[in-house]
């Protein structure tokens, strides 16, 4: 679906993709519509109906809608974050784009042409993939790539890209991904898309102004704070107090500390923090994954379990959360429910060969144990059968006990 949300000025467009997990079908918000309507800035919204990264029929046909909308603009800026700052990329010279904004960009999760990437494996073996959409990059807009540095696949992306387009690189440390989580929380976002909406963006000034406000992120010092080795947990403490104290608010700044609690061994206080989040976010699943792995390093195995499932019945049709789960089951004994949740994982993601080891594994190791606890079973019985004889046999070499026949020589005197 192309969906246009137009403003007194109507010379300046900003032409949006949806990132990954933003909704199936069309009854909803196009990406960033609320804060570019919010800020005066006029948009074309490209919908598409699932996780499909773009790979519909009539892709280039809605883009081609989009260029002759926009036809009498000055300027327009293709815009998306991860699953569509791809399809931003990709299709900017469709849609007749001056500029693209790429947050935390993919180059392709295509299995074909990035192998090395598996964060969106489910996807990536369902979709049919368009040779269309898969060729050599086109992209002469100007373009500029924010992302975590410290990310490496993240890295890998910006750096295809830019080699076959020329995009200027703004690197952004510990960010995350996606990198509008930070931007938005320092302010910048905004900025950024006006300076190439009206073709003044500096990268050395937008650089600047990130590293004098990154110190007020609770996503930059709690990305900061898990990133400690292990020999400063005081100071990964410190870092993740601070992402606490200076957004109060942010379920991120309070999830950085409740991780880099529980990887310093502070499981209580973790724990607390972890069920002060899940209050506040409704039991958002993505915030009871941590959640449950916290329990478990805590040695919490049943409530684990029990957060583990929740997650898995909120979300059912995702296959790393099956694995995810599964191998929490089996850890904890529960070796036919982890069977179970594994074979799901496969069915969910049939190509995905890990899964299907794992569960060959695990197959034949339930039946290794189920044979152990057989013959185990079959020792204490055949232990206890042999007491019961040996018992009764000590028991026949008593003199005198009745149905027991005394020998001759056994008789006093005799």
């Amino acid at each position: 679906m192309v969906r246009q949300v137009a403003i007194e000025e109507c010379d300046r467009w900003v032409i949006t993709f949806d990132h990954h997990s933003i909704g199936d079908g069309f009854d909803r918000e196009g990406f960033g519509e609320s804060f570019l309507k919010a800020n005066g800035i006029s948009a074309i919204h490209m919908l598409g109906r699932g996780n499909d990264w773009y790979q519909y029929d009539d892709i280039f046909a809605a883009a081609a809608v989009v260029r002759a909308a926009t036809s009498r603009a000055v300027r327009r800026v293709a815009y998306g974050s991860s699953m569509g700052a791809y399809a931003a990329v990709r299709l900017a010279d469709a849609i007749g784009a001056e500029a693209v904004l790429a947050l935390s960009p993919q180059w392709s999760v295509d299995p074909a042409i990035v192998s090395w990437d598996n964060r969106w494996s489910q996807d990536a073996n369902r979709i049919r993939w368009l040779s269309t959409m898969a060729g050599p990059l086109r992209c002469p807009a100007s373009t500029v790539l924010v992302y975590d540095p410290h990310l490496p696949l993240d890295r890998r992306h910006a750096q295809l890209i830019a080699e076959h387009t020329g995009s200027r690189l703004l690197p952004v440390a510990h960010c995350l991904h996606p990198a509008s989580t930070f931007l938005g929380e320092v302010g910048l976002l905004r900025r950024l898309l006006e300076d190439l909406l009206y073709d003044r963006f500096d990268a050395s000034a937008m650089a600047m102004e990130i590293r004098a406000r990154r110190a007020y992120s609770a996503v930059y010092l709690g990305a900061l704070a898990e990133r400690q080795p292990a020999v400063r947990p005081r100071t990964a403490i410190a870092l993740a107090g601070k992402a606490r104290l200076v957004q109060p608010d942010s379920e991120l700044g309070m999830l950085s500390l409740a991780k880099t609690l529980t990887r310093t061994g502070n499981h209580d206080q973790a724990l607390a923090i972890h069920r002060q989040i899940a209050v506040k976010v409704k039991r958002l699943p993505m915030y009871l994954v941590p959640f449950a792995n916290a329990l478990v390093s805590a040695g919490d195995g049943q409530e684990a379990i029990a957060v583990a499932g929740e997650v898995v019945d909120a979300e059912p049709d995702v296959g790393h959360l099956r694995n995810w789960y599964a191998t929490m089951l089996w850890r904890r004994g529960e070796r036919a429910a982890a069977v179970v949740q594994m074979a799901r994982a496969v069915a969910l993601n049939p190509t995905e060969r890990r899964y299907r080891r794992k569960l060959f594994r695990y197959r034949l190791a339930r039946q290794a144990w189920t044979i152990l606890d057989v013959m185990t079973l079959q020792a204490i019985r055949e232990g206890a059968a042999n007491r019961k004889r040996m018992g009764a046999l000590a028991a026949s070499a008593i003199p005198g006990r009745l149905g027991v026949r005394a020998d001759v020589g056994d008789v006093a005197g005799s």
